[in-house]
């Protein structure tokens, strides 16, 4: 065999074992998948519900304080010595305890959050896998990752459906 006909026969398995490889790759928008899954909106109102008495408790601290500030600011040329501390005092420790109420919610919120999105990650990607065994698919890329796809190559509403019947 001459070196052109070992170099065509072996550009030509390369070729063709590429096509090969290139045929089982797809795509998935994990971003989209995760905003229209009905669980992110279900889990969403449920950690609305879960913190909605110590958010409310936080918002109201905040707007006292907010009024006690602009109350000082307009009423602190006419009141007394006495009063004015009185109020600044008062302030002092409404902003003390909203220190204290504030930063630990905010850390509990993201905490559960951070939760619940690993939940939502799990199924999507169990989804992923489901749906790539099915169309016996060897590699999936986030469609984020990837210049251009063609949109039969693109999996997330399959992804989607599967996802969206989990629990």
């Amino acid at each position: 065999m001459t070196l052109a006909k070992k170099i065509l026969a072996l550009t030509t398995g390369i070729l063709f074992s590429v096509t090969a490889w290139a045929e089982s790759i797809a795509v998935v928008d994990v971003q989209k998948v995760v905003a229209q899954l009905p669980q992110m909106a279900a889990m969403q109102q449920q950690l609305q519900k879960e913190f909605a008495g110590a958010a409310e408790e936080v918002e109201k601290l905040k707007s006292d304080i907010q009024f006690s500030m602009e109350k000082f600011q307009r009423e602190s040329m006419t009141m007394s010595q006495e009063q004015q501390e009185k109020l600044r005092t008062d302030i002092e420790q409404m902003q003390q305890s909203y220190q204290a109420k504030a930063q630990p919610l905010q850390e509990n919120i993201r905490r559960r959050q951070g939760e619940e999105r690993n939940k939502i990650m799990a199924i999507i990607k169990t989804a992923v896998d489901e749906v790539a065994a099915e169309k016996k698919i060897d590699v999936v890329l986030q469609a984020q990752s990837v210049a251009f796809v063609k949109p039969e190559k693109d999996i997330s509403e399959l992804v989607l459906e599967k996802a969206s019947k989990a629990k």
